[in-house]
């Protein structure tokens, strides 16, 4: 698919995304736990179901996708280079997990990723809205061309306010779509980025959105 794999535009997008607005680490913080298809955080009192046969991948696969990522994104550009260095060792990745597993031989490979950075320092961003306010800036600052196909709007996820940023972009004869969704909780802006390229992967995406619950 052109210069690089379906996935590593996703992770090129998320590593984009947890551009310069973290302050702070990750303590007290950790990844969650998978279990029975129940993805659960307890930090966050987060709940939700993974699909039948999605593939789940662990940090270290995660941190290795965003690193190429970084690599595209930033091309030649030191400060953006920079920028997202930085923010890589600020940010945790939470859940990743693919239809397939990354470099199968299909033309979609829907994906699901949740992120959570430290917003401390940042008392401008009261909620998620705010917070993809920076991340669309940070993805028209990158090497990736996109389309934002609306405004940040609001709505309910798991009975909390998310703010929901939509884009699209081509790759080779593919075109993949993702959602951004953010909401402030506990200190952190916890994200999540879904990838789908057709109505009926929305629909898998939409139902993993569903399942959400927070205690």
């Amino acid at each position: 698919m052109n210069r690089y794999s379906r996935s590593q535009i996703i992770c090129i997008l998320l590593t984009v995304c947890s551009g310069a607005y973290s302050q702070g680490g990750v303590s007290s913080l950790d990844a969650g736990t998978v279990k029975d298809s129940t993805y659960t955080n307890a930090f966050f009192a987060m709940q939700l179901r993974i699909p039948n046969g999605w593939q789940v991948q662990d940090n270290e696969a995660t941190r290795a996708m965003l690193e190429r990522g970084r690599t595209v994104a930033a091309g030649d550009d030191k400060n953006l280079n920079a920028m997202i260095t930085a923010s890589e060792q600020k940010s945790l990745p939470l859940l990743t997990m693919f239809k397939h597993p990354p470099g199968s031989p299909v033309t979609s490979n829907p994906s699901f990723m949740c992120i959570a950075e430290r917003i401390q320092g940042l008392p401008g961003i009261q909620k998620g809205s705010d917070y993809l306010f920076h991340v669309r800036k940070g993805l028209g600052s990158s090497k990736i061309q996109l389309t934002f196909e609306k405004e940040i709007y609001d709505a309910l996820v798991g009975g909390l306010e998310f703010g929901i940023l939509e884009t699209r972009m081509i790759v080779g004869t593919t075109t993949i779509r993702q959602k951004y969704y953010a909401t402030i909780l506990k200190g952190y802006a916890l994200s999540i980025i879904i990838s789908y390229a057709s109505d009926e992967e929305l629909e898998t995406q939409n139902a993993i959105i569903g399942s959400i619950k927070f205690r």
